[in-house]
């Protein structure tokens, strides 16, 4: 150990530089994490009806002990490229899984398929081309389903209060927007949308310039990302870093991370110390083809079920040459939407243009613009804590306490 210390002060002497040592939490698990911290943690495997096992991570109960009764189940998740460390790689008292455990509630943590956590099958081998054969439509169909109605058998619930970020919101916006029957949506008491997400046309960042200056030809996107598993390569990485940070983008290590490319590198509100904590998680991964999706929503404008590029195809899928869109003037669950004109991908323009308007005005009982938040402050800015968790804390409580009267 001294000789490693004397190393890294020579190292700084020469070169003018000091040797960062590792933050323990970039290479543990997110169990890891939240034991590491004091915190109980759970995974409970659970498989989607199309054969898809998930990770799902849980923080029963904060650092006052589980208490007595039944707590109320808040369920995470997390957005495009993301997992579930997202809620608790900050610090304690500004981490969502944390605060909200620490509020008394019981916490959940989704994974979707294709990231870190989302990479078993009962039968279909994570290398073939047949694992990476879907986007956010069957996320939305299949992943929300199964993660939500285990939370739900687990702690002997029948509703839950779900926290979603970016992709988080436009899954759940997508399956309560086809829960037809309403079978599903009574498992919502309350959706807290995150950078919320429905349409994406008048977004900034990665995806707009693929969809806008490269195309959505599927075969040359899938040259471009890579054939299954998301991957792409050198070349567009560094394309993008230049186009969006500048020639001499290595300065910010953000702008090596295509997550950052896609939702903007910009914060005001990170803690510096926490970033290479953040890299060390993110991106966690997806298929391809879900990139694919949120490309050609880009071009579409339109919250619209993913086009297999051809006619035939659309009909043997869907029994229509065109994708379906989405209602969300069917969304019979209240939902809170927090979001700002400082976002790339959660864009104030296609919120006001597409969610506000069409959600009924009963079921959008929250709407909260907020000052300076880039897409990845609500889960990684410091001012998250103050002008998002708590507040949301706040709303579930009353709601507990109004229930119980």
């Amino acid at each position: 150990m001294h000789r490693l210390v004397a190393l890294s002060v020579l190292l700084a002497l020469v070169f003018g530089t000091t040797v960062r040592a590792d933050d323990p939490e970039e290479h543990m698990s997110v169990p890891e994490i939240i034991t590491y911290w004091g915190y109980t943690a759970e995974t409970i495997p659970v498989t989607t009806e199309d054969g898809y096992i998930l990770q799902v991570h849980r923080i029963p109960y904060g650092k006052s002990g589980p208490g007595t009764g039944k707590r109320p189940v808040v369920f995470l998740q997390h957005g495009l490229l993301c997992q579930s460390s997202n809620w608790v790689t900050n610090l304690p008292n500004e981490a969502a899984g944390f605060m909200f455990a620490d509020a008394g509630f019981d916490v959940w943590m989704g994974n979707m398929r294709g990231n870190t956590y989302g990479l078993q099958h009962t039968h279909l081998d994570p290398n073939s081309h047949e694992f990476w054969q879907f986007s956010w439509d069957e996320m939305a169909k299949y992943d929300l389903q199964a993660m939500i109605d285990e939370a739900l058998r687990q702690t002997g619930q029948t509703s839950l209060y779900y926290v979603g970020h970016s992709q988080g919101t436009l899954t759940m916006f997508s399956k309560l927007a086809s829960d037809t029957d309403q079978t599903f949506t009574p498992k919502i008491r309350k959706f807290f949308a995150l950078a919320p997400v429905g349409t994406v046309g008048h977004i900034q960042g990665a995806l707009y310039y693929i969809g806008e200056y490269l195309g959505t030809a599927i075969e040359f996107l899938m040259h471009l990302f890579g054939e299954d598993q998301f991957l792409p390569g050198k070349t567009i990485m560094d394309t993008l870093a230049a186009f969006f940070c500048g020639i001499f983008h290595h300065s910010n290590p953000l702008c090596n991370n295509i997550l950052f490319l896609i939702g903007g590198p910009d914060s005001k509100q990170f803690n510096a110390s926490r970033i290479p904590v953040y890299l060390g998680h993110t991106p966690a991964g997806t298929s391809t083809q879900n990139m694919v999706h949120w490309v050609q929503t880009v071009k579409s404008d339109q919250q619209q079920m993913y086009d297999y590029g051809s006619s035939a195809e659309n009909q043997q899928h869907y029994g229509n040459p065109v994708p379906p869109i989405y209602d969300v003037s069917q969304i019979r669950a209240p939902v809170y939407l927090y979001y700002s004109d400082y976002d790339w991908l959660g864009d104030t323009k296609d919120i006001n243009d597409h969610l506000i308007p069409n959600i009924k005005p009963e079921y959008l009982v929250g709407n909260f613009p907020l000052y300076e938040f880039n897409h990845f402050d609500f889960i990684w800015g410091m001012r998250a804590a103050a002008e998002v968790y708590n507040p949301i804390i706040n709303i579930i409580k009353q709601d507990v306490n109004t229930q119980r009267k």
